[in-house]
C-alpha cells in the first residue's frame, strides 16, 4: 500500500514538474519571440518621416500655367473688339492663359493728344497695366515701314491695319517668349535634359570682372574698372536682384597667357594691319584664359565678365567668321560663352598703337569706359537670358535709354524664371520620393521631411499664384521651393545608410540570433510532444474503464 503511494506522490511530482517545465518554455517562447524579435525588428528600424508621396506624384502631371491680360486700344471700337476676337482665337493653344481686353477713350479724352506718348499717358491713367500684362496703343503716324513698335515699357504702339497674325507673333516671340516656356516645359518627364541643358536661376552669382594687361612692361592700361562696375554693372544687377543676389568683384590680371593663333591681314590703316582671330578657336580661348583667371572658392556660380587689352605688336585683333569676315562691324569685338561668361577685346586706340611703333617705349593705353560698359551689360543680358535678337519683320523696338531692362523684359525673366524654378522643383521632388520608395532603408529624418513639405508647400502656391499673374509672389515662392528641394535631395544623411540594405542587417543578426533560437525549437518540440502524449493518455483512460 505504501509502495503504491509512493508510486503515486512520484508520478504526480514527475507530472508537476513537467507541467512547469513546459510553462517555463512558454514563457521563454513568448519572451523571445513576442517581446525579443518585435523589439529586435523596431530597434533596427530605419527612420523614415511620412513624405507626401502621391501629392508629389501629382504635381508631375500638373500643368504650369502662367495668366496674363494683353489690352487694345484703337480709334474704332469695332476694330478693337475684332483685334480682341482674333487674338483670343490665336491663342486657345497657347503655353499661357491670355486674356485680351479692349480699352476705350471718350472723345474728350483724346482731344488734343498729338503724340503717342501723351495718349499712351491717358489710357495708363484710366487703365492699370500691372506686371506681366501687356498693352497695344494704335497710332497713325509711325515711321514708314514699322508696323508694331515696342516700347521700354508695357507698352506697344501699332500702324492703323496691322493684323492680328503680327500681333500675335510679337506676343508670342517677344513679349511672352514661348519657345523658352516650351523648352523647359519639354523637360518636364527628362530630368537629364533639363539639368544639362539649362540650369534653373540660382539664388546667388558672383560677377567677377577681370581686366587682362599682358604686357605690362609696353603699356600702362588707364581704367577705373571699379567705377564702372559700381555705375553700370551694380545698377543693372539691382534690377533683377528679386530672383538672385549678386556679389560683384573686380581684379587685374598681368603677364597672363592668352593663347590664340592669328593671322595678320594688311589694312588701309596708318598702322597697315591686323591680325584675325578665327571664331573656331573662341572656345580654346576660354579655356585657356579660365586657367588663368583665378577666383575665390565660393558655392555659387560665377560668371566672368573678362576685358583683355592686346599689346600693341599684336594689336588690333578682330573676329573672323567661317567665311572669312569680320564677325562684327561694331568698334568692339566680343563673344559670350553661355554659363561661363564673355570676353572683350578692348584694342588700344590706333593712335598709342602707331606712337608706340614709333618709339617703341612704355605707352599709356586708355580704355573707352562708356564703349566696354555697354558691351559688358550686352554680355550680362545674353548671361541672364534677358537679351532676345530675334528680329520680326515691320516690328522693332524702343532703344533702352537706361542702364534698367525693359519692363515687359523684366516680366518675361521673371515669368520664365518662376516656371524654371518650379518645374525644377518638380522634377527634383519627383525623383527624390521615387528614389526613396524604391530604397527602403535609406534614412528620412525630420530636416528632410520638412523640406520635401516646404518644396511641396511652396510649388503649390507659386502655382496659384503665377496662374493669378502675380510674378512677384511666384518668384518668391519658386525660389523657396526650388532650395528646399535642393537641400532635400542634396542632404547628407540620406546617404547614411545607403551601404546597410537589409540584406546585411540580416547576415549580421542572423548569427545572434541563431543560437538563441534553438533551444526555442527545442522547446517548442517539448512542448509538442507534452500536449500529444496528454492527448494519448486522455483517449486511453475510457478503454481502461
Amino acid at each position: 500500500m505504501e509502495e503504491n503511494d509512493d508510486q503515486s506522490n512520484h508520478e504526480k511530482y514527475n507530472t508537476n514538474a513537467d507541467k512547469y517545465q513546459i510553462y517555463a518554455s512558454i514563457v521563454f517562447i513568448i519572451v523571445i519571440i513576442g517581446i525579443g524579435v518585435p523589439m529586435w525588428w523596431k530597434t533596427t528600424e530605419v527612420y523614415r518621416v511620412t513624405l507626401p508621396y502621391e501629392s508629389i506624384n501629382e504635381l508631375s502631371e500638373t500643368p504650369i500655367i502662367s495668366a496674363s491680360s494683353v489690352y487694345i486700344y484703337t480709334a474704332d471700337p469695332s476694330r478693337a473688339n475684332l483685334l480682341v476676337k482674333e487674338l483670343s482665337e490665336i491663342f486657345k493653344t497657347s503655353l499661357l492663359d491670355v486674356s485680351f481686353k479692349t480699352v476705350a477713350l471718350a472723345e474728350s479724352e483724346t482731344a488734343g493728344v498729338k503724340t503717342p506718348a501723351s495718349l499712351e499717358s491717358k489710357i495708363l491713367q484710366k487703365y492699370s497695366i500691372n506686371p506681366g500684362d501687356f498693352l497695344f496703343v494704335e497710332w497713325s503716324n509711325l515711321n514708314k515701314g514699322e508696323s508694331i513698335v515696342v516700347t521700354t515699357d508695357r507698352t506697344a504702339f501699332l500702324a492703323p491695319g496691322t493684323s492680328s497674325i503680327k500681333i500675335g507673333h510679337v506676343l508670342k516671340t517677344w513679349i511672352f517668349q514661348e519657345f523658352k516656356i516650351l523648352s523647359i516645359l519639354n523637360s518636364r518627364n527628362n530630368s537629364q535634359a533639363m539639368r544639362h541643358k539649362t540650369a534653373a536661376p540660382q539664388s546667388h552669382y558672383d560677377i567677377l570682372i577681370t581686366v587682362m594687361n599682358p604686357r605690362p612692361d609696353l603699356q600702362d592700361v588707364k581704367w577705373n574698372v571699379r567705377y564702372t562696375a559700381e555705375t553700370f554693372i551694380a545698377p543693372f544687377l539691382n534690377e533683377i536682384s528679386m530672383l538672385s543676389n549678386f556679389t560683384l568683384k573686380t581684379q587685374w590680371k598681368y603677364q597672363v597667357p592668352f593663347q590664340y593663333s592669328t593671322k595678320q591681314i594688311p589694312d588701309k590703316t596708318k598702322l597697315k594691319r591686323h591680325f584675325a582671330l578665327d571664331e573656331d578657336s573662341l572656345p580654346h580661348i576660354v579655356t585657356s584664359v579660365e586657367k588663368n583667371i583665378g577666383h575665390e572658392i565660393s558655392n555659387n556660380p560665377c560668371l566672368q565678365l573678362v576685358v583683355y587689352v592686346p599689346p600693341c605688336i599684336k594689336a588690333p585683333v578682330y573676329i573672323y567668321n567661317k567665311k572669312g569676315e569680320r564677325a562684327t562691324l561694331n568698334k568692339i569685338d566680343a563673344f559670350v560663352s553661355p554659363k561661363w561668361g564673355g570676353i572683350v577685346i578692348a584694342n588700344p586706340p590706333e593712335v598709342v598703337c602707331e606712337k608706340y611703333m614709333e618709339d617703341q617705349l612704355k605707352v599709356d593705353v586708355p580704355i573707352n569706359s562708356n564703349e566696354i560698359s555697354l558691351t559688358l551689360l550686352y554680355m550680362l543680358r545674353k548671361l541672364m537670358e534677358i537679351e532676345i535678337d530675334i528680329p520680326i519683320n515691320e516690328a522693332t523696338m524702343s532703344e533702352i535709354t537706361s542702364i534698367s531692362p525693359r519692363k515687359w523684359e523684366i516680366d518675361v525673366y521673371l515669368r520664365n524664371s518662376a516656371i524654371h524654378l518650379i518645374q525644377s522643383s518638380i522634377v527634383t521632388l519627383s525623383s527624390l520620393t521615387k528614389l526613396l520608395k524604391d530604397i527602403n532603408y535609406i534614412v528620412i529624418n525630420d530636416e528632410v521631411g520638412q523640406a520635401v513639405e516646404d518644396s511641396h508647400r511652396n510649388i503649390i502656391q507659386a502655382l496659384i499664384a503665377l496662374k493669378q499673374n502675380d510674378l512677384n509672389l511666384a518668384v518668391s515662392l519658386a525660389k523657396k521651393a526650388h532650395l528646399a528641394s535642393e537641400a532635400a535631395f542634396f542632404d547628407p544623411s540620406l546617404l547614411a545608410l545607403l551601404y546597410f540594405p537589409d540584406e546585411q542587417k540580416y547576415a549580421i543578426y542572423i548569427p545572434l540570433f541563431l543560437p538563441v533560437m534553438i533551444p526555442v525549437l527545442m522547446s517548442m518540440n517539448a512542448i509538442r510532444k507534452s500536449w500529444s502524449k496528454k492527448k494519448e493518455d486522455q483517449s486511453e483512460k475510457p478503454k481502461t474503464e
